[in-house]
């Protein structure tokens, strides 16, 4: 088996469990709020504290990889999953739910988002720049697969057999993860520079470099708003049909995790279109506009609407808001320095957690203002802008100096 296929076999797996037990809470939500008795929006909250851990770790993570590797990283954020899950599973009442939440938020958001930069780290060596959107879009179809398995099992786990029980489930297998990872360090972490120190200063000094490249910043401002987009998607889709439409968990949790499937192939087709046919900026460009689209319809959502009709524009959606990843994350590290794709992976990736933290409460003031319509649609059309903003990047690259 050749190294680029290991390699993407094993960062599919570090990709699918970081994700899965990212939205492992959010899917079980309306479950743990009926037992503990708040209300389900507050999955919001819980998307807006893990978003914000998760910029201190994707801009900050750069001395960890350079230190232990990119694989020994992935296998400490398995670890620390597991410890955010299982103290997650210690939640009780109301009143007292807020420590152990606080811990698993800050180690599940540690470990999980860390994933995504180590596996970029490590593709970013053995890709061929030609197909480098396709091998990072074959990655990360584990985002979408985490989310299906996050719907389609967890949820009716928990509301079957108990939502402690899935947590510690979901904890032994990020375990199980980091272990058989074990064989593939003497390979992929032969680079790492053991005198390296991670260090505060590394979290500025990524963000400044990130912003110091202009190809770079119109990537972290693309970042920002389809990530923002996606947290409300990954994050409420399955407590919005049980709120808005009255779906039953076990109905809402299995037609999320079906549409969200179709972001596998998806994921697939457009890296083949970035690495073939189309410049990627321009894909996502276009993309960016499917995206304002999808999600506005989804605000339109009422009981006068089938199944069908429901399953079909979620999966329009996933097909545009979830299926974006491969293709920025391939540009950002063809733009980085050589060996430093991991770190400004991540430092993209940590204005993706900035629209984390902002979208969920602009989701929410939308609500407040005109319900569900208006906030589908002010979390969408700041995608027309971002579709201008790299069209007019592509044009510029490619506009000949006088």
């Amino acid at each position: 088996m050749s190294i680029l296929v290991l390699a993407i076999i094993a960062m599919l797996a570090q990709q699918t469990i970081a994700t899965t037990a990212k939205l492992g809470m959010p899917a079980m939500f309306p479950t743990i709020a009926a037992d503990l008795g708040f209300d389900p929006k507050f999955a919001l909250a819980y998307t807006w504290g893990y978003a914000v851990c998760g910029i201190v770790v994707m801009a900050g993570c750069g001395g960890a990889l350079r230190r232990w590797g990119a694989l020994r990283t992935s296998q400490i954020g398995c670890v620390m999953m597991a410890g955010g899950l299982a103290a997650a599973a210690l939640l009780a009442h109301p009143w007292l739910a807020l420590p152990p939440l606080v811990l698993g938020v800050i180690l599940n958001s540690g470990g999980s988002t860390v994933a995504t930069p180590a596996s970029s780290q490590i593709l970013a060596k053995y890709a061929p720049p030609k197909w480098a959107p396709l091998v990072f879009s074959i990655k990360q179809t584990g985002v979408p697969a985490g989310l299906a398995i996050s719907g389609m099992i967890l949820a009716p786990a928990a509301a079957a057999y108990g939502w402690r029980g899935a947590l510690m489930g979901l904890a032994v297998v990020c375990l199980l993860i980091a272990i058989g990872l074990q064989p593939l360090r003497a390979e992929f972490d032969r680079d790492r520079d053991p005198t390296a120190r991670p260090r505060w200063s590394d979290f500025p000094n990524t963000i400044r470099d990130v912003v110091g490249n202009t190809d770079l910043k119109v990537l972290a401002i693309a970042a920002f708003c389809f990530v923002g987009m996606q947290s409300v998607f990954m994050g409420f889709s399955i407590t919005y049909l049980h709120e808005a439409l009255g779906l039953a968990v076990e109905e809402a949790g299995p037609l999320f995790g079906a549409a969200a499937l179709i972001a596998v192939p998806a994921r697939i087709f457009w890296g083949w279109i970035g690495s073939a046919l189309v410049a990627p900026r321009v894909l996502l460009a276009g993309l960016a506009a499917l995206m304002a689209i999808s999600t506005a319809a989804m605000g339109g959502f009422s009981d006068a609407w089938s199944q069908t009709e429901i399953f079909l524009v979620l999966a329009f959606v996933s097909l545009t808001v979830l299926s974006w990843h491969g293709i920025l994350l391939s540009e950002a590290a063809r733009l980085a320095p050589i060996g430093e794709a991991g770190r400004m992976t991540g430092g993209v990736l940590a204005f993706g957690s900035a629209g984390q933290v902002i979208y969920p409460p602009l989701f929410g003031v939308g609500d407040f203002l005109g319900g569900y319509g208006l906030a589908y649609i002010a979390i969408g059309l700041p995608a027309l802008l971002v579709g201008y903003i790299l069209l007019r990047a592509e044009y510029r690259s490619r506009k000949p100096l006088l």
